[in-house]
């Protein structure tokens, strides 16, 4: 390893009666394994052909998060040397093969020192990249137990657990449930031989309520085209236009969000977007009537899925429901491009409905490492912040938005 990271070697599993409460399960460990912390940017990019040769086939589909890319686009943009953000990638080795990735980060939670997935909450959904055939619960108990014995850390946090994931088996075992439980949207493009069979999948009056949308638009502006946009300035100023219409459309409703509240998100997409390379990338789509811009799309691209990542509009054009008809558009484009997935992750919110064939469950998880994260996971994850959440979405928006104002945002 290199001297941005640090070899734990033998790695030993046992319980430990004196922190019980704290302890993780046993496991066997794997044979011979070491582990490395790469805690910098500059750490993080000596994994770079490891990790990438990993991701070719040891990362499920929608684990486009855990990308080398993807982890190294935000840690470049928001990793700085005064950022309470740091990366926190635990490796795993055979001898000097790679057979194990943890990507983390190291944040603060108000006096709480915690782990999440790395780049929270850009990423949508968290997982480990494992080696084909290695044992998930015996790679996962190892490199917990390692964090357990490191100094500093209260508490690791993990959200949008998906169902499917490599890593649930172990959380669900070792960690407590957080007590949030989400549903994420997808459709099965694999279903559809081509766009005619798309097509069939509409009803009759949702098939009028698209040309009724398309009349209007094409009425007042002129012929509605779709376009998929070239990296470069062009698209740089697309996702400069979908991010502010989005927060427009956000603070209308007295609604937050983290990730599009963040000055920095526009200089992440535009530094993914050029760097991105091999089975994942940064896919912005643009939708007119005549010369009169309606809608965007910032997608993602993985493998052969495509994921919904950031969809906005012209707000003064709400009422003619431009989404309802790019949605249409980009998942057509996605079918023709050969992806078989189109993913509208969470949360589950009524408008996708139409857009999904299934859904797949997330959950979120926490451990405590010391006292401290044990009343952090308890009181507040377990407790509060469910209850606190539960009022957010059922308070209407007349009240959000007298409320936005001493919310700090």
């Amino acid at each position: 390893m290199t001297s941005a990271g640090l070899d734990i070697t033998p790695i030993t599993i046992a319980r430990r009666s004196s922190a019980a409460r704290f302890a993780i399960p046993a496991f066997a460990p794997p044979r011979d394994a070491r582990f490395g912390l790469s805690a910098s940017v500059q750490g993080l990019e000596t994994l770079e052909a490891g990790w990438r040769s990993l991701e070719r086939t040891g990362v499920k589909s929608h684990g486009v998060f855990q990308t080398y890319d993807w982890v190294a686009s935000w840690a470049r943009t928001f990793c700085g040397p005064d950022s309470e953000d740091q990366p926190f990638i635990i490796s795993g080795y055979q001898g000097d093969e790679l057979k194990f990735l943890w990507p983390l980060m190291k944040t603060r939670a108000g006096p709480v020192t915690v782990l999440r997935w790395a780049s929270e909450p850009l990423s949508q959904y968290g997982d480990i990249l494992l080696a084909p055939g290695e044992c998930p619960k015996s790679w996962m108990a190892a490199a917990a137990d390692f964090i357990r014995h490191t100094a500093g850390l209260h508490s690791i946090r993990l959200r949008h657990v998906r169902q499917d994931a490599n890593c649930q088996p172990f959380l669900q075992e070792a960690f407590r449930d957080a007590r949030l439980v989400e549903q994420a949207p997808w459709l099965d493009l694999s279903a559809y031989a081509d766009d005619a069979a798309y097509e069939a999948r509409y009803n009759s009056n949702q098939r009028r309520r698209r040309k009724k949308i398309r009349k209007a638009f094409e009425d007042e502006f002129g012929p509605v085209t779709f376009e998929v946009l070239d990296q470069g300035p062009a698209n740089d100023a697309a996702m400069a236009q979908a991010v502010a219409e989005k927060c427009l459309w956000i603070d209308e409703r007295g609604r937050q969000n983290q990730i599009l509240s963040d000055e920095a998100l526009l200089d992440f997409l535009k530094d993914f977007s050029r760097n991105a390379s091999g089975n994942v990338r940064l896919i912005t789509s643009q939708m007119k009537a005549g010369t009169k811009v309606l809608s965007w799309e910032i997608g993602l691209r993985f493998g052969t899925s495509h994921f919904g990542f950031i969809t906005s509009h012209v707000n003064e054009l709400t009422d003619y429901s431009p989404a309802r008809l790019h949605m249409d558009f980009s998942q057509r484009r996605a079918l023709a491009d050969g992806m078989t997935v189109f993913d509208l992750m969470v949360p589950h919110d009524a408008h996708k409905e139409s857009w999904s064939s299934a859904a797949t469950e997330t959950r979120d998880y926490h451990l405590p490492l010391t006292p401290r994260g044990w009343l952090y996971g308890r009181v507040y994850l377990e407790t509060l912040r469910p209850l606190l959440r539960d009022a957010y979405y059922r308070l209407p928006e007349e009240w959000l938005r007298r409320l936005k104002p001493f919310t700090g945002h």
